[in-house]
């Protein structure tokens, strides 16, 4: 026994979908010929530039010349998306050992800078990796946290918190590396 359904119910468009596709007709129909100069994009660029990017690494020509410089080779690039991974990596592992492991391990300020390190190690390799304009940023902030992350980890007796220790710092020396 097989239903047989009738095809009106599903070739009929909710009100929802009419009116999207009402409001790209009539988007599509609107005239676009504004273009704007790469002038303007800059001047826009320097005028609209949070306090926090220039204090970090300076206008958009001084990010894009980090990218574009000679010193900055594939394998460098390579090598540092690869350092960030395996931080995050590292980190996230460290960090459900220390939970298991309770008392001082896991208390609350540890825990939350190997989370920050994670986080901001995965964040660093997707910028690295999508070649973002934004990457020698991410790459100076995910240095500093990765040296007070080693910093902290290298307060335990653990092998696996000295093995931390040690990826922080060469996560943060690769990430350094990127932002010159």
């Amino acid at each position: 026994m097989s239903k047989s359904y009738k095809n009106e119910s599903y070739s009929k468009q909710p009100d929802y979908i009419k009116e999207i596709s009402m409001d790209t007709h009539s988007y599509a129909e609107q005239d676009h010929t504004e273009v704007q100069t790469q002038e303007d994009i800059d001047e826009g660029w320097t005028e609209n530039q949070s306090p926090m990017t220039g204090r970090m690494a300076g206008t958009m020509a001084d990010l894009e010349d980090i990218q574009s410089s000679e010193m900055m080779n594939s394998d460098e690039v390579r090598e540092g998306i690869q350092d960030s991974i395996d931080c995050y990596q590292t980190c996230t592992e460290t960090t459900l050992r220390c939970l298991t492991m309770g008392g001082k391990h896991a208390e609350s300020k540890h825990i939350n800078l190997l989370m920050d390190c994670a986080k901001i190690c995965n964040i660093n390799a997707d910028f690295m990796l999508r070649n973002s304009t934004y990457y020698p940023q991410t790459c100076g902030i995910c240095a500093d946290i990765c040296d007070e992350c080693g910093d902290d980890c290298d307060k335990f007796e653990e092998d696996f918190m000295k093995e931390c220790a040690s990826t922080c710092r060469r996560c943060a020396e690769a990430c350094r590396e990127m932002t010159r």
